[in-house]
């Protein structure tokens, strides 16, 4: 067995218990010191692994820790032979854990956060690599894909779990292996493919707020050649949010999902061809807001909507939420996916594959962003997506080389429009004259294309190199305003601006009812705003593999990876308001090791990552003649991520098993000069970068012990801690993140062949009030807490 020692050297002195843990140096070059530090004390673990299990591979694993086939370099490998940190969570996992969409893994992904963004769409960052953007056409910094095949915009990732086997977290930049740039890393969800025997099953819960939860799917053969599998699933549940105002009540939960898997061999002939038919509706309400300060964003207005800063604020309960009473909050959101993948033997150990997709998003909803009763910030959205994505891949596996090499190409459309109530906000006048109502519209088309190769060497059985490389071009087109809504109010108000910057002997034409009324910047001529951004780079990958002992290894990296840049749907006076941001970069160097030790009972993963982040984007602030400061989406020149992580599973017997990840991030702008909530301009060099806790912490156990010769019990728990963090930059403690940890339990009973369970569970248990956004509407700062404790029953059935 592995005992625990201390191993010093000149320079170097580590623990186990400390991988991770310890606080990192500010200096870059400290830093990059400390990763030495950190790779020599990975190789010490390793190398106390291969003392204590011998450097030959184990044929026969009599480990208590399964061993996971993963597909995160888009070939089958095991997870211990990958040199990426990686987190995987099987289908049982997450059912067991309450996740139901990508937004939840927050609560079990150390380094993952997601936010609301007031707007539909789905704010994800993973190690400080993230943006807040709510246009539906900006690109991720975190990839989701489903089968490999991209859900190329955030927006369409929320119903992404539905019959899974498991999900794969990548960290760092990617590209060379996946559809899609990423400077924060990728998700891929591996749904469960249908078999050669019959198979039926699913799952249920009822829990808190009438909450009824359903999946349910059913797979087999058709034919000798043809198997299918199709799953469904449902959400219903009663409104749990409650205005701390008046009597009443938002939150209904409705939500479907379905997706139809077919797979077709030809042994004789090498070729598999797999057809996916994917989508969701979520008809829920949207979240209601809970207003924490007000932050006029017209002070000399202030006067003119006194009933709204009359408005109570929110109470600290996860409950208490406020909006205007008496309009329907139910959104009608849909997604479809049709995706086909086909792969054939060319020649001995060469592969081609092909992957066709085309993917449809629509968007109808109405947003209360300011969380009082008064009509501050109202914003109707209304959009679609149109994508359609082709990859050509060549893979080849020789004796010592594993390689691939492909091109994809992208086509989208995206229309995202708003209408805007701010009738009752310090916006809602101008030039003396009401603004009571105002439409965006934004067309954005892109074309992007790619070619990549990647491959890995193995020099000896222990050793290996992979090197990967991506050229990407993207293509964007932009078309939008700020109109007038049709009442001729936003047109009056926006000549009388116009002509107070033009000459009196050049006044413009009045503009009309429905018209463009964003003026150019240096004419201050109305009129629709159009917009190229011409982008091309090249990522890469370079990495070194060494496997000292059978599941155990010890990798280094250095990557580059890149985002492509966007237009923001906005409403702004001034077309500086609509201009792009460019692409953003990220350099990371990365080491880390992986090790089974304690008699094979104990796996034991880390790395310890630097971050040279360029160009971030960021929706940040401009300030505009006569509204003050809007909206604006930016780029912070050059900022930093360094941190470490450190994963443990360890099944002391095979009933019981011990699981827990801490992640250590630190980020810091190095240059970057903007605007505050306060509407000053202000230096952000030294702060850090918004929605990025410096401690996540989830710690797990489950205990199973058998009742009877067919029955089983279980117990589980499962601890979730996210420090602090802020919604904007700087310090502005109306915008902060507070501190929480919440506490999940389940318990019930099995059989054991697994074949059914019944349990109790029980999410939030401490009723812990959190909250996981802050924004600024118009006048009001809000955040959306998360919800309180919930409790229920749940089964699983399979046959």
């Amino acid at each position: 067995m592995y005992k625990q020692r201390k191993v010093s050297g000149t320079k170097t002195q580590c623990t186990e218990s400390r991988y991770g843990t310890r606080r990192l140096p500010k200096s870059s070059g400290h830093r990059m010191a400390w990763l030495g530090r950190y790779a020599a004390c990975g190789l010490l673990v390793a190398s106390a692994a291969s003392e204590a299990q011998g450097l030959p591979a184990v044929e026969n694993d009599d480990s208590r820790i399964e061993e996971i086939t993963v597909t995160a370099q888009r070939r089958e490998q095991a997870a211990s032979d990958v040199g990426v940190s990686i987190t995987i969570l099987n289908g049982d996992n997450l059912i067991d854990r309450g996740i139901t969409s990508t937004a939840d893994l927050a609560k079990i992904v150390p380094g993952f956060t997601a936010a609301d963004s007031s707007l539909n769409v789905p704010v994800y960052s993973l190690r400080g690599v993230g943006i807040n953007e709510s246009t539906l056409a900006a690109n991720a910094t975190v990839a989701v894909a489903v089968g490999e095949v991209p859900l190329p915009y955030t927006a369409m990732t929320p119903g992404a779990v539905l019959d899974i086997q498991r999900v794969e977290v990548l960290k760092g930049p990617q590209g060379t292996l996946y559809g899609l740039n990423a400077t924060g890393g990728a998700i891929n969800y591996v749904p469960n493919m249908p078999g050669d025997s019959f198979e039926a099953g699913g799952q249920f819960s009822y829990g808190r707020f009438n909450t009824l939860t359903q999946e349910a799917y059913v797979s087999g053969p058709l034919s000798d050649s043809l198997r299918a599998r199709i799953a469904i699933s449902s959400a219903q549940g009663d409104a749990w949010q409650e205005s701390y105002a008046r009597s009443d009540s938002l939150g209904v939960t409705s939500k479907r999902s379905g997706r139809v898997l077919l797979n077709w061999i030809n042994e004789a002939r090498g070729l598999n061809i797999d057809f996916m038919a994917s989508g969701w509706i979520d008809q829920s309400d949207t979240p209601a807001a809970q207003a924490v300060a007000f932050r006029p964003q017209s002070p000399g207005n202030v006067a003119n909507v006194p009933q709204t800063f009359a408005e109570p604020l929110a109470p600290d309960s996860a409950r208490a939420a406020n909006w205007t009473p008496g309009l329907d909050y139910g959104r009608d959101d849909n997604f479809g996916q049709l995706a086909l993948k086909a792969g054939v033997d060319l020649i001995r150990g060469v592969r081609l594959l092909s992957t066709t997709a085309y993917s449809y998003y629509s968007q109808d909803a109405l947003v209360d962003r300011d969380g009082i009763a008064t009509t501050d910030y109202h914003a109707h959205v209304d959009g679609t997506i149109k994508s359609t994505y082709q990859e050509i891949r060549l893979a080849g596996d020789a004796e010592a080389l594993t390689w691939s090499a492909g091109a994809n190409y992208r086509d989208d459309k995206i229309d995202d429009d708003q209408l805007t109530y701010t009738g009752e906000s310090t916006i809602g006048k101008a030039a003396g004259l009401p603004i009571p109502l105002n439409v965006i519209d934004s067309l954005q088309k892109v074309k992007a294309y790619a070619f990549f190769a990647d491959g890995e060497y193995h020099f000896t059985d222990p050793l290996s190199v992979v090197a990967g490389v991506r050229y990407t071009r993207d293509r964007r087109n932009f078309a939008g305003c700020s109109r007038d809504a049709g009442d001729g109010l936003s047109a009056a108000a926006f000549t009388v601006i116009a002509n107070s910057f033009r000459p009196e002997d050049d006044p413009i034409d009045p503009i009309l009812p429905g018209e463009c009324a964003t003026l150019a910047d240096d004419t201050f001529e109305p009129g629709l705003v159009v917009g190229k951004l011409d982008e091309d780079n090249v990522a890469y990958k370079l990495g070194v593999n060494y496997r000292p002992a059978d599941r155990s290894l010890l990798y280094a990296s250095i990557s580059r990876g890149y985002k492509a840049g966007s237009f923001p749907t906005i409403g702004t006076s001034f077309a500086i308001g609509e201009e792009p941001a460019t692409q953003e970069r990220v350099d990371a160097y990365e080491v880390g090791f992986k090790a089974l030790l304690l008699d094979r009972s104990l796996q034991l993963n880390g790395a310890a990552y630097y971050y040279d982040y360029k160009d971030k984007q960021l929706r940040g602030r401009v300030i505009v003649p006569v509204l003050g400061s809007l909206s604006k989406l930016v780029n912070i020149p050059k900022s930093e991520i360094y941190g470490a992580e450190l994963e443990a599973v360890w099944a002391p017997t095979t009933r019981l098993t011990f699981n827990g990840v801490v992640s250590y991030i630190e980020t810091e702008i190095k240059e970057f000069t903007g605007v505050d909530l306060y509407n000053e301009l202000v230096d952000f060099q030294g702060s850090d970068l918004n929605y990025v806790p410096t401690w996540s912490v989830n710690a797990g156990v489950d205990y199973h012990w058998p009742l009877s010769s067919t029955r089983n019990g279980y117990v589980g728990s499962d601890l979730t801690y996210r420090s602090r963090t802020s919604g904007f930059l700087g310090d502005d403690p109306d915008m902060d993140i507070d501190a929480y940890a919440t506490v999940d339990v389940r318990i019930g009973i099995e059989s054991s062949d697994e074949r059914w369970r019944v349990g109790l569970f029980g999410n939030n248990v401490t009723d812990t009030y959190y909250w996981t956004s802050v924004n600024r509407g118009s006048d009001t700062i809000f955040r959306y807490a998360a919800k309180p404790a919930t409790y229920g029953i749940s089964a699983a059935l399979r046959f």
